[in-house]
């Protein structure tokens, strides 16, 4: 059954659908709160709050798609925590002891194992200094596969925009990874 059938069933009352639609959406809400936020603890209560917002609001819901839907209330509230926030993380996927949440490939060598995790942690680093406005393309698509019209609906901006600060953002993160020497820029073409 499609979101959108799942949604209708839950506008009656049906607490089965919505906790269907919680199930689909909940691990990519979840990444892209902690990608935008960078601390497990904040990306919980994100998609807790979303949750709660999109059930509190279910008959509001018409003629929209449901998952573009779920991460517009999750940007909003993530925006909101992030406007409560003053600390930086130090870094994006930690639990709350502290240890970074990281699953090496077992078809990895431990060479190739650490080489790989230092490489995500750069990226990761780089990412949170992005402005937030060109974050949250990035995430939405390269990390949750969102179409980019969803990622519009998501963002409440037209299409030429979600493309235009996503290649700007992809650039930006080139260019950071380049000057703190996690990639050469021979990487880039010599750019």
């Amino acid at each position: 059954m499609d979101d959108e059938a799942l949604l209708e069933r839950a506008r009656r009352g049906d607490r089965d659908a919505f906790a269907a639609i919680v199930t689909r959406n909940q691990d990519d809400l979840y990444t892209m709160a902690l990608r935008m936020l960078g601390t497990p603890h904040d990306a919980a209560d994100v998609v807790q709050e979303t949750f709660l917002r999109a059930y509190t609001h279910l008959p509001e819901l018409r003629g929209k798609t449901v998952r573009a839907w779920l991460f517009r209330v999750a940007v909003n509230c993530a925006r909101d925590v992030q406007r409560r926030s003053t600390r930086r993380p130090t870094s994006p996927l930690e639990d709350s002891a502290g240890n970074v949440i990281e699953l090496p490939d077992p078809a990895l060598g431990p060479e190739a194992t650490a080489l790989a995790r230092q490489q995500a942690a750069s990226v990761r680093a780089a990412l949170l200094t992005l402005p937030v406005d060109f974050r949250l393309p990035v995430v939405l698509r390269d990390i949750n596969d969102l179409s980019y019209d969803e990622i519009a609906e998501a963002l409440r901006i037209p299409v030429g925009t979600v493309k235009s600060r996503l290649n700007r953002a992809r650039h930006m993160l080139v260019d950071s990874l380049q000057r703190s020497g996690a990639v050469s820029s021979t990487a880039e073409g010599g750019a």
